[in-house]
């Protein structure tokens, strides 16, 4: 059973994790909304705001309070899943809040005291800062995107997942051919074939993404770390991720969370077949670790910050 903490152990202050409206498409998005319902079912006073400039420095304050309902006002509508429990934070919250920013979001535009920064890629990869604020606390999805960044503790691990298991499974059907997904591998794109005929899963909802890995027998896929690849796992069809040029298997391997049932190229896909179960069997330990990651999270945080 997962670990329990008393509420003693959670930040009195709100804490705020900067997102934008939930996207089914959007890993990163996904995790951010998931990490927020998991600290409300835990009883933490959690909430999402959207990345935004807020000008509180302008003077005089009724100009920045104007400035501030401009812009915002230009925001997409804030949607969450029906399934989460994601409620937007108010200016009052925002005043006294902790905020938590992925890597993604450049600088700190909320302007708050108190500043989380949580690397689900590697700064700078798909847009923020390349170097991280010392000021600030860190924390990693995977052990890959802090290496070569900031020292960074180990005991900063954060991972939540919100696995579509209702929607990805074997169905036991007659799988052949080959699927592919690009994401974020375009820099391995040059090793598509010519003539290449497998399905393109790019742009595709879930639902149309599982239908395919049903009928297929192999996932190639460019991006190096992805949940998809765990996806296609669980619907019968063999993920075979496009190795990166320099970068060896093992080396993959240290970054990735889950290490079987996962092929690193070719020439490993008898073994991730052969090695299936076992991923499965340590998905379903890892979400048992999930709470506890974000126990601990709650912890430093109210060390760092009270």
């Amino acid at each position: 059973m997962p670990t329990q903490a008393p509420t003693g152990s959670f930040p009195t202050r709100p804490i705020v994790v900067v997102c934008r409206p939930f996207d089914e498409n959007s890993g990163g998005q996904i995790v951010l909304h998931a990490l927020i319902d998991r600290m409300r079912r835990l009883g933490v006073d959690a909430y999402a705001s959207q990345p935004c400039k807020t000008y509180r420095s302008l003077r005089p304050a009724w100009l920045g309070a104007l400035k501030r309902w401009n812009y915002r006002r230009k925001l997409p509508e804030f949607s969450a899943h029906e399934s989460m429990d994601v409620p937007v934070a108010s200016e009052a919250v925002l005043d006294d809040a902790i905020v938590v920013y992925p890597e993604t979001v450049r600088g700190n535009p909320l302007e708050a005291e108190r500043v989380v920064r949580w690397l689900l890629n590697r700064p700078g990869l798909l847009g923020g800062n390349e170097t991280l604020d010392p000021s600030e606390e860190v924390f990693f999805y995977q052990e890959a995107f802090a290496e070569g960044v900031a020292p960074v503790s180990p005991d900063r691990l954060l991972r939540v997942r919100w696995l579509r298991e209702d929607i990805y499974r074997d169905e036991n059907r007659t799988h052949s051919g080959s699927c592919r997904m690009i994401r974020k591998g375009t820099d391995t794109i040059s090793q598509i074939p010519e003539g290449d005929r497998a399905i393109p899963l790019d742009g595709l909802s879930h639902r149309e993404i599982a239908e395919v890995f049903n009928k297929t027998e192999v996932f190639y896929c460019h991006d190096l770390y992805t949940m998809y690849a765990y996806y296609a796992a669980l619907s019968g069809c063999v993920p075979v991720v496009v190795p990166r040029p320099g970068l060896s298997a093992e080396d993959w391997r240290d970054g990735f969370e889950l290490k079987h049932g996962v092929a690193y190229g070719e020439e490993e896909i008898d073994w991730a077949r052969a090695t299936r179960d076992q991923l499965i069997a340590d998905m379903a330990a890892a979400r048992e670790q999930e709470t506890e990651n974000v126990l601990r999270f709650l912890a430093i945080l109210k060390e760092r910050f009270g």
